[in-house]
């Protein structure tokens, strides 16, 4: 990397490049062989994350992939230079019993590289793979060590210890944790390794989080790690992916028990992100891209590029807008289930703090949470949705009975989702912001029915055994950013043997009642609301509402060029203030 960097800042090139004059809305950006842009390659100093490719997971119901190294650290020196940027993939899950799932992609900046995860280990291959944190073990095989290669401080940590030949596989390690060891008989997989979280880029987010090892005996499922980690396989279901760009290790497949075998799945992407109050640009695909928060430009690589510092962007190549980001809705549990929680509800509308819009800016709606596939499982959450730097966590799925057993809890998103079978609510506001963007789901207070979910304007209802009442859903919030008051993420009503609640104002789906039952109602599309828990018999919740993303930029600011993609989302002029308001109702993109 080094001679790359050298051979691209070389007098005769740095004059080549200064040369390469294009402009993007007042900033330059600097591509592989076409466009360029120019640079004064001026010294400074930088912030950086960098978080490698998570582990992938092993084979059937086995161990969990360890997550992406993760490095961190301000008052890094950079010499104005241009930096090659390389963001590590995820590692490919085990694809049979006699090897371990592949190491996560290692992801550089400068002279900081975090090193991939490791992969959890199969039957035959039971030792996790070594990384920057460890993969855990299977069937009697020792964890996977983290911090591989050494840094300091430590990037990442070992997975967990499968002790004996146990049917059940330990969870990756996390940046945060070394995973979750198993002994023999042990009915459920080890959780992965907790990651940690970061502001970098203005919002708090949790990144490398462990995979979650699998459980052959019995259905359920442990959870990834905190942090993008995947969850375990079980013999009822596959496991899950580490989620893209957090470097979250990835989820063990799943057994024979009830289904065909299945390998292990993929780690999730790495990230690198650099801040810093010189201008900065980059080039590669539209998914990398440069920010402003008032202060600091912040470069955010989801794939490999350049980094150019020192060039010609500036505090006014950004205008102000206004925001409303919605989260995707949690779905409602299965079985006298509890209510979705809304989809996280933050907005600048009216008075507050307005984001900074560069030339291209990228736009995600998140997805409503889909049912549950049995009363063993709670309620799926809701997807993330965001606007620049801000963030809208997915609503937190509602409690599922538990098949006979002990309920499971409502699950924690920008609200969370409600309890069943004398559980309580799970908390509300997952990604810690101010003010908060939603509440606490409501509790169960017995077996005849589910809590509601909680809503960006107040907490779900709690159950009521006496009278056999499923919980309401929260309430949501009213905002007029698009010059009519509308009503959004409200939470999902709680199912009941007789009576169920009601979803809760602003998109909550309602609860369903009865033996049998139908499913719960599904949360309302682009309000983030709650999907609804179900009756007595066990069809799926109802499902969360997908988010919304709405941008408001002032007349006085609004450039003469203003496009939305793809064309499903809208443009219009609002009157009589000549304001422009960007609606997306599926992710995509915002070029100035």
């Amino acid at each position: 990397m080094r001679d790359i960097k050298n051979k691209l800042t070389s007098s005769k090139n740095s004059k080549n490049i200064q040369n390469r004059r294009g402009k993007s809305f007042g900033y330059q950006v600097l591509g592989f062989g076409a466009g360029g842009g120019a640079a004064s390659l001026e010294p400074g100093t930088a912030e950086y994350l960098v978080v490698a490719g998570g582990g992938g997971g092993g084979f059937q119901s086995t161990a969990g992939g360890g997550a992406g190294g993760f490095r961190t650290a301000g008052c890094f020196a950079v010499d104005g230079a241009i930096y090659c940027i390389s963001v590590g993939n995820g590692g490919a899950g085990a694809t049979n019993a006699s090897s371990r799932g592949s190491s996560g992609g290692n992801s550089v900046f400068s002279t900081i590289t975090s090193n991939g995860g490791g992969g959890g280990g199969s039957d035959g291959l039971g030792a996790g793979g070594a990384g920057g944190s460890g993969g855990g073990g299977a069937n009697g095989g020792a964890a996977g060590a983290g911090n591989s290669p050494p840094t300091s401080p430590s990037q990442g940590n070992n997975g967990g210890v499968s002790c004996g030949p146990t049917p059940s596989g330990a969870g990756g390690g996390g940046a945060g944790a070394v995973g979750t060891s198993v002994t023999n008989p042990q009915p459920q997989g080890g959780a992965g390794g907790v990651g940690v979280s970061n502001s970098i880029t203005g919002a708090a987010t949790f990144y490398a989080g462990g995979g979650g090892g699998g459980s052959r005996p019995g259905s359920n499922i442990a959870a990834g790690g905190n942090g993008g980690g995947g969850n375990g396989g079980s013999c009822c279901q596959v496991g899950t992916v580490g989620a893209a760009n957090t470097g979250g290790g990835a989820g063990s497949g799943r057994s024979n028990g009830s289904g065909a075998c299945a390998p292990g799945r993929t780690g999730g992407s790495g990230i690198v992100v650099v801040k810093s109050t010189s201008g900065l640009a980059v080039s590669g695909p539209s998914s990398n891209s440069v920010s402003y928060d008032g202060s600091n430009f912040i470069a955010t690589f989801k794939a490999d590029g350049a980094l150019t510092f020192g060039c010609t962007a500036a505090a006014s190549s950004f205008i102000q807008a206004d925001y409303l980001v919605v989260g995707g809705g949690g779905s409602g549990g299965t079985c006298r289930s509890g209510g979705g929680g809304a989809g996280g509800f933050r907005t600048s509308f009216p008075g507050g703090t307005k984001l900074y819009l560069g030339a291209s800016n990228t736009i995600t709606v998140g997805g409503g949470g889909a049912s549950p596939s049995s009363s063993s499982v709670p309620g799926t959450d809701g997807d993330n949705s965001n606007a620049g730097a801000i963030i809208s966590s997915g609503g937190g799925g509602g409690g599922s009975d538990g098949g006979g057993a002990a309920g499971t809890n409502g699950q924690p998103g920008g609200s969370g989702g409600g309890g069943s079978n004398g559980q309580p609510g799970s908390s509300g506001n997952k990604g810690g912001f101010s003010p908060s963007e939603g509440n606490t789901g409501g509790a169960s207070d017995g077996g005849s029915g589910g809590g509601g979910g909680g809503g960006s304007g107040s907490t779900g209802g709690n159950s009521s055994s006496s009278g056999q009442q499923g919980g309401n859903g929260g309430n949501g919030t009213a905002n007029s950013i698009t010059g009519s008051s509308v009503l959004y993420a409200g939470g999902g009503g709680g199912g009941s043997k007789t009576s169920a609640g009601s979803g809760g104002p602003g998109g909550g789906g309602g609860g369903a009642q009865g033996d049998p039952s139908p499913a719960g109602t599904n949360g309302d599309a682009n309000k983030g609301g709650g999907g609804g828990g179900t009756g007595e018999t066990t069809p799926g919740g109802g499902q969360g509402g997908s988010g919304v993303v709405i941008v408001r930029i002032p007349a006085a600011a609004a450039p003469g060029t203003l496009a939305v993609a793809p064309g499903t989302n809208s443009l219009a002029t609002l009157s009589p203030s000549g304001d422009k308001l960007a609606t997306f109702t599926v992710s995509g993109t915002l070029t100035l």
